[in-house]
């Protein structure tokens, strides 16, 4: 009888193994399902695709919620879908998992930004920042919140930390030469804008704040060179000065 026993006992574990196996294989193809369709919605901005996306990490997170990429991904699609709140779910059930995952930190502290929770964002940044001291990612968080509270000393501060960082953004320069405009620290503002132009040579917006900061400086004929290619780029704004420029 004891025999008979450990025998069904034995084919009850190799079922249990055998049907874990099959459910971690259903939930991987999930996944893996979830990954494609992601970045294929984001090459593409088709955000139904991304929502196709977000369902198959829902179902692979339901199928084994202790996944740690399962989670994550689960919180990058509510997160580009602009879902916050579940986002923020989301982000803290993968901390819980991976307490030491700094894409997730830092997501959290972004989302917790954009819903106004600027402390416990600052908190999410400062988190990963004590993992990584130059994580640009976190760097740029921390801007952005100082930014939101207009502190632009603050804010300009961090932009040149994320930009020491990672010299090849375009991002970090744009945006430290918007800060230093809006100090009417022009010289400043016009070296940064001509940073990121020297990143990235179609950046637009950048060739629009450069017109405007060299227009401040009193430079009316470079302003012109420049607020005349972002017009002719599609700014309306830059079509507007360049016209008051010329008056």
């Amino acid at each position: 009888m004891r025999r008979h026993w450990s025998l069904v006992l034995a084919v009850a574990i190799l079922g249990t193994a055998t049907a874990a196996r099959a459910q971690s294989g259903v939930s991987e193809g999930f996944y893996k399902e979830g990954v494609k369709l992601g970045e294929e919605a984001r090459r593409s901005g088709d955000d139904a695709k991304l929502t196709e996306a977000l369902s198959r990490f829902q179902k692979a997170a339901a199928l084994e919620p202790k996944i740690l990429k399962y989670q994550l991904n689960l919180a990058y699609a509510y997160d580009w879908l602009n879902r916050l709140p579940e986002a923020q779910a989301a982000y803290e059930a993968a901390i819980a998992l991976g307490p030491r995952t700094k894409e997730a930190h830092d997501g959290l502290g972004d989302v917790l930004r954009r819903l106004r929770f600027h402390d416990r964002a600052e908190k999410e940044f400062k988190t990963v920042l004590a993992m990584d001291k130059k994580d640009f990612s976190s760097q740029m968080g921390l801007a952005a919140i100082k930014v939101d509270q207009e502190d632009l000393d603050g804010a300009l501060k961090m932009y040149q930390a994320a930009l020491k960082s990672n010299p090849k953004s375009s991002e970090a320069a744009f945006k430290a030469a918007n800060i230093l405009w809006r100090k009417k620290e022009y010289d400043g503002a016009v070296e940064h804008y001509r940073k990121a132009l020297q990143i990235k040579p179609e950046y637009t917006e950048a060739q629009f704040g450069l017109g405007l900061a060299l227009k401040e400086k009193g430079d009316k004929e470079a302003a012109r060179v420049e607020l005349k290619k972002s017009c002719q780029a599609g700014i309306k704004q830059a079509c507007s000065h360049l016209r008051k420029l010329d008056e």
